[in-house]
């Protein structure tokens, strides 16, 4: 049985003492003279680094493990002693509450102090309120004084703007009159201008009349135009163009004149007329 045992085993080889020192040595000799060759020719050429291994014969044998002990288990630790509790402080005692002092009684007044400081008194509010008083007076005079100058102002406003109105109506009426009057002239002239030249269509001035002679006569109307009379006020100087004139207004008879329910026709009850001879 031992045989066997034996002989499944092979036999290990002692070590030789001073071989990993040999090959150590070795290893950094060729280490040297590598570097010494690079750095030989590094001025000629950087090439890269290259890659440095050691070459091993046999790899050493692996380190025994060693067996760890368990570490002996700690004592549980005593605990400490709790504390006893602190006994209950005992309670502070109020002192009992002192009484009050007793105040002392105030001096009575003397009557004729109280006296006179109820009459300074009486004087004081009566001086107040005829101060009290004086001023709202002197606010109402104020407010019075105001309201009367607003007054005043108010009716020179009202009295400006009326005399306005007045003048302006004035204005007016004077404009409309004279326009009345204006459109009244019109239309006599325009009656008068008529009856002067029927007069003169019916006049038959001979061609002896000679220059621009001028005849002023006065004749009545009647109503409806009728000729009442006629009366030469102012002579021409050309006894043949007035007798041609007459004889024109006795035969334009009836003259164009107003209505005789017209405002217009007294206008022509005594009419006045200056004919001018315009050949």
């Amino acid at each position: 049985m031992k045989q066997k045992k034996a002989a499944a085993h092979p036999i290990e080889k002692p070590p030789q003492p001073g071989r990993i020192r040999a090959v150590f040595l070795a290893v950094m000799v060729h280490a040297a003279f590598f570097a010494l060759i690079v750095f030989g020719v590094a001025w000629q050429s950087r090439p890269d680094v290259p890659v440095i291994a050691e070459l091993w014969d046999k790899l050493p044998p692996a380190p025994t493990a060693k067996t760890v002990e368990p570490a002996p288990k700690a004592e549980p630790k005593a605990e400490p002693p709790k504390p006893e509790p602190e006994p209950p402080k005992p309670k502070p005692v109020k002192p009992p509450p002192t009484p009050p002092d007793e105040k002392p009684e105030p001096p009575k007044p003397d009557p004729a102090i109280a006296k006179k400081l109820e009459r300074e008194k009486k004087e004081l509010e009566k001086r107040e309120k005829l101060e009290r008083d004086k001023r709202e007076k002197q606010k109402a005079d104020e407010a019075k004084k105001k309201r009367e100058q607003e007054e005043v102002a108010k009716k020179k406003h009202d009295d400006d703007l009326r005399r306005k109105e007045e003048e302006k109506a004035k204005r007016d009426a004077e404009k409309a009159r004279e326009e009345a009057a204006v459109a009244r002239r019109s239309e006599i002239d325009g009656y008068v201008n008529a009856i002067k030249q029927k007069i003169r269509g019916r006049a038959n001035v001979p061609d002896t009349v000679t220059g621009n002679p001028e005849v002023q006569v006065r004749i009545r109307v009647l109503p409806g135009g009728e000729v009442l009379d006629i009366a030469i006020t102012k002579r021409s100087g050309n006894p043949t163009y007035d007798s041609a004139i007459e004889r024109g207004i006795r035969s334009a008879s009836p003259l164009p004149v107003p209505s005789a329910d017209s405002e217009l026709f007294p206008q022509f009850r005594d009419l006045t007329l200056n004919i001018r001879h315009e050949r």
